[in-house]
């Protein structure tokens, strides 16, 4: 069957003949004189094509009455034909207006096989926006999992400064450099920077460059052809050619070495690659580069080219610590409590606000990564989840990392003036030292020497804001 046609005419010998006509062609024809059978047939009937008549004897509604009718009220994809004869030109613009497919007039120029092409054209057209109405559903729900599984999560200042910037550089279509330590979201700026490109949708791979043999990095980004080393046991398709149209992310691709980084800067700009054993290849992969050195260490020319390092100079991004993102260190750990509840302990009432002093006096070295490991851990060893239980693990965490990191003045001699080493050094000593004490301030006054008055200054003085403070 090639579609389905309704018709409404009150005129029955000509609609039965149009009907024999139809389905002679494999259309499945439905028949109504009237538009109260009309409305009744069509919920029924579900046709591709209406052929509609304008003027309808013995009907409530006249055709055009029936298409302001279908525009308004009926959200349902199906063609509108009108066959009428004697219409004024006003009629037929107020026919078109309605979004009327075509209009064909009655009489001698009447013509069944032009009748045929247009209902055909017709059904054509129906499917091509039905099928793309199914792509935009599709699209729209990959979307929705991609920023389930990658939310950027973040209300701070530089995270807005951060999306804006990759958003840009997705529109115009750039090449882009994430550098950030590790665990500040790379991963999450990356899928960030997919939804937002126009290349959305197309193939998307990430390879972790320090995973990659030195002698197998050429065959796994460009591939290779079967005999051209002694295990290439068969062809192989490289990670450029596969994201051709796409995008390709290499994470950590300081580690790569000059030779490959030489390589994958031909592939930029001459959009070319090598394949191993093989000939040269068209490519059109554009490339989400992403490492946890600092801007120093990409502009060493022994660890990053410098022809690459200036050929993505302009479109690199920096990612700001957790440390310096302020509250969206609430944000994010109300995201994991909440996508881990499911799983593991019941959480009480907790306040987190409450506890953003406390959580800033922490450094934070592995950023989110940490933080999320840290709200999984209390989550598995607690059976209930309170702001005293945080509170007890993350006195841990500080305990821990003083014991690590022992005395370390380089830290303190590194920072260049004189004072604000000395508020560095202070704000550390008092809160090892308050710790040390269960965060009791008349106990750790005495511990340290000083009166119970003079700390709550100096940790005013020094943004220190533990909260359930006990005398």
């Amino acid at each position: 069957m090639k579609g389905k046609i309704l018709i409404l005419e009150d005129d029955i010998v000509l609609a039965e003949q149009i009907a024999k006509v139809m389905k002679r062609y494999d259309y499945e024809v439905g028949l109504t004189v009237n538009s109260d059978h009309f409305f009744e047939k069509l919920r029924i009937f579900q046709p591709d094509v209406i052929l509609l008549d304008v003027f309808l004897v013995g009907s409530k509604l006249n055709g055009i009455q029936v298409l302001k009718h279908l525009k308004d009220n009926l959200d349902l994809n199906y063609k509108v034909i009108v066959v009428s004869g004697e219409v004024t030109s006003s009629q037929i613009s107020e026919i078109r207006a309605l979004g009327a497919y075509h209009f064909i007039e009655k009489g001698s120029a009447f013509s069944t096989n032009q009748l045929l092409l247009h209902i055909e054209n017709a059904i054509t057209l129906k499917h091509q926006e039905e099928e793309h109405i199914g792509l935009q559903i599709e699209y729209i729900n990959l979307k929705k999992q991609f920023t389930r599984s990658f939310p950027f999560i973040g209300e701070s200042e530089s995270v807005n400064k951060l999306r804006d910037q990759i958003s840009k550089l997705a529109s115009v279509d750039e090449d882009i450099f994430l550098v950030g330590e590790t665990g500040t979201g790379k991963e999450v700026a990356a899928n960030y920077y997919y939804i937002n490109s126009h290349r959305f949708g197309k193939p998307f791979h990430t390879v972790n460059c320090s995973a990659l043999s030195e002698s197998l990095i050429e065959s796994e980004l460009f591939g290779h052809i079967k005999g051209s080393f002694t295990s290439a046991e068969r062809n192989k398709t490289g990670f450029f050619e596969e994201c051709s149209n796409g995008l390709l992310f290499l994470d950590e691709v300081t580690n790569l070495s000059l030779a490959a980084q030489s390589k994958i800067l031909r592939a930029i700009e001459n959009k070319e690659i090598q394949v191993v054993g093989g000939s040269l290849k068209r490519v059109d992969t554009r490339l989400i580069f992403a490492s946890n050195a600092g801007l120093e260490k990409l502009s060493d020319a022994d660890k990053f080219r410098k022809d690459l390092f200036y050929r993505i100079e302009g479109n690199i991004v920096e990612l700001p610590p957790l440390r310096e993102r302020d509250d969206d260190i609430l944000l994010l750990m109300s995201y994991f409590f909440t996508n881990f509840s499911s799983q593991y302990s019941v959480i009480d009432q907790i306040d987190l606000p409450a506890l953003k002093g406390d959580l800033l006096s922490y450094n934070w070295p592995g950023n989110i990564r940490e933080l999320r490991n840290f709200c999984k851990f209390i989550m598995i060893n607690e059976s209930r989840i309170s702001n005293v239980t945080i509170l007890k693990h993350l006195k841990q965490k500080h305990n821990k990392s003083y014991e690590e990191s022992g005395v370390n003045l380089d830290k303190y001699i590194k920072i260049p003036t004189l004072k604000e080493s000395i508020f560095s050094f202070e704000r550390d000593y008092l809160l090892y030292h308050l710790q040390q004490n269960d965060y009791k301030v008349s106990k750790t006054s005495k511990a340290i020497g000083i009166e119970r008055t003079t700390l709550y200054k100096k940790m005013k003085g020094l943004d220190i804001l533990i909260t359930d403070i006990e005398e």
